[in-house]
């Protein structure tokens, strides 16, 4: 699984790179789950299709995998969520 390799190898350099940028919005990685760790989300508030937790911001929000493979990011807030990476690839990438 290519998402494996690409969430792993964030987390090791996450204590240098922890900002994701997504068009005007910029979010602070407080911290991403190894893929080894990653379970299905069953929580009260969550409608939606399957997903999985891959990383919280300092905000308490969530970065979730979702079974399609997009990465969506969960805004307790307003309780909606948005795609904000076609893959986890693509996320891990865009970690600055």
């Amino acid at each position: 699984m290519e998402h494996v390799e690409a969430i792993d190898s964030a987390q090791v350099s996450l204590p240098l790179r922890r900002t994701f940028r997504d068009g005007e919005r910029t979010m602070t990685i407080a911290l991403l789950v190894r893929d080894a760790d990653q379970r299905p989300l069953d929580a009260p508030w969550w409608r939606g299709k399957q997903v999985s937790i891959i990383g919280v911001d300092l905000d308490g929000n969530f970065f979730l995998r979702h079974s399609g493979g997009a990465v969506l990011y969960w805004d307790h807030r307003s309780q909606a969520e948005t795609v904000v990476a076609p893959s986890v690839r693509e996320f891990a990438r865009r970690i600055e």
